[in-house]
């Protein structure tokens, strides 16, 4: 990694969350990864948490971290606001800062914030830079929703993977609820894999865990081993207590509560139209 350039990760808590569930282990939201990317005198962001006490304490870390550097950029890696809706705050304290997703990316934010608050679209290849070097975000077809990319840092071989990638959280299979969108989130971690990337970090995980390239097969048997189950069993209840015992480390049992029951219930749903 040349020497001008560092790489942080800040991990913004669990939060708790009106779920409507009553199971206190099914009231949590996730951890996210907010990752700080610094060179010589400018600064870049990607992904920021949605509460403003947490997007506040990521604005003070980002001050201390990178003491005199421009925040140059605000990336935001998917369409879901529990990763862009903090930006606002970090704008407030770093007014000359710049919030950029890919225009696919940006058609889904759309959906959720006022044009004013919309990120601004980069090139049509992805490109932006810092100080010489050059991030690409490349967008996926499907991930945990569509409207999904990563960014791609090739002078230090560094993935940033939003949620393409999860380290210890179980993953959101809520909107990936069919077969054929299951298989193109494992088409985005081949994509990922085949840059041979020295760093991965994901877009969610435990604070201790450790980044890196082994969480992209560790996503792929998740995927695989959740199809497995799925074949199995016609009742949600019993795909996550299998879930559960093959992953007990994983938190968030919301997620994977909710990710049983919506791809149970289309599984039903094909299986009925494929009966007529």
């Amino acid at each position: 990694m040349p020497s001008s350039l560092q790489v942080d990760v800040y991990v913004a808590p669990a939060i708790r969350a009106e779920t409507g569930l009553e199971e206190p282990s099914k009231q949590l939201w996730s951890p996210i990864c907010c990752i700080l990317i610094q060179g010589p005198t400018l600064a870049v962001l990607v992904d920021t948490p949605t509460p403003v006490e947490l997007a506040q304490g990521l604005s003070e870390w980002v001050k201390k971290t990178a003491p005199g550097k421009k925040l140059r950029y605000i990336c935001t890696t998917h369409a879901h606001g529990d990763h862009f809706y903090g930006n606002p705050v970090l704008l407030k304290n770093f007014p000359e800062a710049k919030c950029v997703a890919t225009s696919f990316v940006n058609h889904g934010i759309e959906d959720a914030v006022s044009n004013e608050n919309c990120p601004e679209s980069l090139p049509a290849n992805g490109e932006f830079s810092i100080d010489g070097y050059s991030f690409f975000g490349i967008d996926v077809a499907f991930s945990d929703t569509n409207y999904s990319s990563f960014l791609h840092m090739l002078a230090i071989d560094l993935v940033v993977a939003g949620d393409i990638v999860f380290g210890e959280c179980f993953q959101h299979l809520g909107e990936t609820c069919t077969t054929e969108k299951r298989r193109h989130w494992l088409d985005a971690l081949s994509r990922i894999a085949q840059l041979k990337p020295s760093m991965v970090i994901p877009g969610r995980k435990r604070a201790s865990q450790v980044d890196g390239p082994y969480l992209i097969e560790m996503m792929q048997n998740y995927i695989m081993a959740f199809q497995d189950d799925l074949k199995k069993w016609n009742d949600p209840a019993k795909v996550e207590e299998s879930m559960r015992k093959r992953y007990p480390a994983r938190r968030n049992d919301f997620i994977l509560d909710r990710s049983c029951m919506a791809s149970v219930a289309e599984k039903l749903q094909a299986n009925e139209k494929a009966s007529i």
